[in-house]
């Protein structure tokens, strides 16, 4: 199947245990839990997307770069990067599908994105302020 926000949005709504609204180009997507995604469907690819935390919590950004360079092949299906939102910096959590990837799919790539962030928090704590 060759997704749009539309298609997107449906399955979504489909999920009981989410709360899904639109944000511009994107879906944003609340679990039971109160974790936040923004889900993007490109040409090409699906992108879900959540904050961690802003880079100015961040003791040692050097220390923690390197713990999530040699650490981030431990969970399985989301990475961790550096965004620009507004005019402040997020250490955030994303993972990315085809668009050509199957519902189910799309859906345990989301559900792992949200299961990975509590477990991102607890491996990183020792480097926030």
């Amino acid at each position: 199947m060759n997704w749009n926000n539309d298609k997107l949005k449906e399955l979504a709504d489909s999920q009981p245990s989410w709360a899904v609204d639109t944000k511009g180009d994107c879906l944003s997507i609340t679990n039971d839990d109160g974790i936040d995604a923004f889900i993007y469907v490109g040409d090409q690819q699906i992108i879900a997307e959540t904050t961690l935390f802003p880079a100015s919590m961040v003791a040692d950004k050097t220390a923690l770069n390197d713990l999530i360079l040699r650490t981030h092949n431990l969970l399985p299906l989301t990475t961790v990067c550096i965004n620009t939102i507004g005019e402040e910096e997020f250490y955030s959590a994303f993972g990315s599908l085809s668009v050509d990837s199957n519902g189910s799919a799309i859906v345990e790539e989301i559900e792992t994105l949200f299961a990975n962030v509590g477990e991102f928090l607890e491996l990183y704590k020792d480097h926030l302020k």
